[in-house]
């Protein structure tokens, strides 16, 4: 293992993901592969050399890395900064916290900086509502519409777009006013907020949701980053709903990049003389988004329209642990005094790290005696 200067502790694996993501001249893609082929995150540093699988440039790139010290406490600097910040780090592997649709996108970020509600990450029930800048009272009438009836038919429903003027800021607005989850996913790091007429709804969404970016804190707002950050908002959403859109513009990027990762994309129609309606009625016209003019044909498309957040997926008629049978431990007698919660919510109340709770959490989970619901939410497991 790689060590810390003057230490036998080895960098975290987080640093490795970092580090990763950050070889200059090899992508995410290539990373992945790279990762899939080795089957560890240090095993693919500290072995490269023995993977014949591997380009020679690619060993030859790891390898310098691997090396490079200055790198490694430059990248364990910039971690523990995010994490005095109160930023939550999900690893690439980290499969409570990453958001597993994600996960499947070739281009998925190795490492995601996220501060709030962090257990939203893990929701399968998220849709990607995203539109121009230039909204007008009937798009954001829409937003409110439709986010109204999906709180209503999918009550642990998360809200997902990019934070901007407009559609995007209605959206993230409405969700939280119907007690849905919503993510932000940003363009830049923590340390900033684009545009900074936002910075208390971002506020507000660290307390109701999550704040998410792929950058370090310090990352500065470029203009380039922001089609990279559309990849993740159409990444992370089984859905995604375009509102209101011009000839050109970001939606219609997320659109096009969530079709590229074959999900489904609905698109509002307007009137044709309407220019910021114009997008929407091509991607309809050119059959790439599918006609949207009430929240039962998404949810009916996307097989939500039955949803009952409080039943086992599992199996029928499944009955809850007895107190009888819960084991004399804290954190499930924590559990089921709540009924569910959050895992933020649960770090409280334990006198545990984040790190320790997750890892017992995963035994529980491992073991039988938990399960963790749509949302994010912790529960004693049926039996």
């Amino acid at each position: 293992m790689l060590q810390q200067p003057n230490e036998s502790k080895p960098y975290p694996r987080e640093v490795y993901y970092y580090v990763l993501s950050n070889i200059e001249g090899l992508g995410l893609a290539s990373a992945r592969r790279l990762l899939e082929i080795a089957g560890d995150i240090e095993t693919l540093f500290e072995e490269a050399e023995k993977f014949n699988e591997f380009s020679a440039s690619a060993r030859r790139k790891l390898i310098e890395t691997r090396s490079n010290k200055p790198l490694w406490d430059e990248a364990s600097a910039t971690l523990a900064h995010a994490k005095e910040k109160g930023i939550t780090l999900v690893t690439f592997d980290n499969d409570t916290l990453y958001p597993q649709l994600l996960k499947q996108c070739i281009d998925a970020p190795m490492l995601l900086f996220a501060q709030g509600q962090v257990g939203y990450l893990s929701s399968p029930h998220n849709i990607s509502i995203v539109g121009t800048r230039n909204a007008s009272s009937y798009g954001r009438f829409a937003v409110a519409k439709t986010i109204e009836a999906i709180a209503l038919k999918v009550p642990d429903a998360v809200i997902v777009s990019g934070l901007a003027f407009g559609i995007d800021v209605a959206a993230h607005e409405a969700a939280m006013e119907k007690n849905l989850g919503t993510i932000a996913v940003m363009a830049y790091g923590h340390n900033f907020i684009y545009p900074t007429e936002h910075r208390k709804i971002a506020q507000r969404i660290i307390e109701k949701g999550v704040m998410l970016s792929e950058y370090p804190p310090k990352t500065s707002i470029e203009r380039h980053r922001f089609v990279a950050r559309n990849r993740i908002v159409a990444g992370i959403s089984s859905a995604t709903v375009v509102i209101e859109s011009a000839q050109k513009g970001g939606a219609l990027l997320t659109a096009n990049m969530a079709l590229g990762y074959n999900r489904d994309v609905f698109a509002l129609p307007g009137r044709i003389t309407d220019r910021y309606s114009a997008g929407c009625n091509n991607l309809i016209e050119q059959n790439k988004a599918q006609l949207f003019t009430n929240s039962e044909t998404l949810l009916e498309s996307l097989g939500w329209n039955n949803i009952n957040t409080s039943t086992s997926v599992a199996g029928s008629q499944p009955s809850l642990l007895t107190n009888q049978q819960i084991p004399n431990d804290p954190i499930l007698q924590i559990i089921a005094k709540h009924e569910a919660i959050l895992i933020n919510d649960l770090l409280p109340l334990c006198n545990l790290t984040y790190s320790q709770l997750t890892a017992k959490l995963f035994d529980l989970e491992l073991d039988g005696y938990i399960e963790t619901l749509p949302g994010g939410k912790i529960t004693l497991a049926f039996r």
